[in-house]
């Protein structure tokens, strides 16, 4: 930010003309059919694979959050260590997966 060069104005215009052409993009949230304050609700779902990476042995994960009908949040990653088993992968998936819920 001190002594920005030509390369980085070209950066920050092409930024603003990637917005300009999404400017109608966006999430759009349904309600849910006899939708009303009592019956708000937050669904999710996770899955992994154990020991999928055959060179290191890490598991992959992944979530998806719904709110109500909606998609909400989303993730899949590589776990960070090497598990013991498929029920330790699915448990890590799981408590990545709850701590999104909570954060929601």
């Amino acid at each position: 930010m001190g002594k920005p060069t030509e390369q980085h104005w070209m950066a920050v215009k092409r930024i603003l003309r990637y917005l300009k052409g999404t400017i109608n993009f966006g999430l759009h949230m349904q309600p849910r059919p006899n939708f009303s304050v009592s019956h708000f609700s937050v669904h999710a779902y996770c899955d992994a694979d154990w020991a999928s990476d055959p060179d290191d042995r890490r598991s992959s994960s992944g979530a998806a959050i719904f709110l109500g009908p909606n998609l909400v949040s989303w993730w899949s990653k590589k776990q960070t260590v090497v598990v013991r088993s498929s029920t330790e992968a699915e448990y890590r998936s799981l408590a990545l997966a709850t701590a999104e819920v909570t954060w929601i």
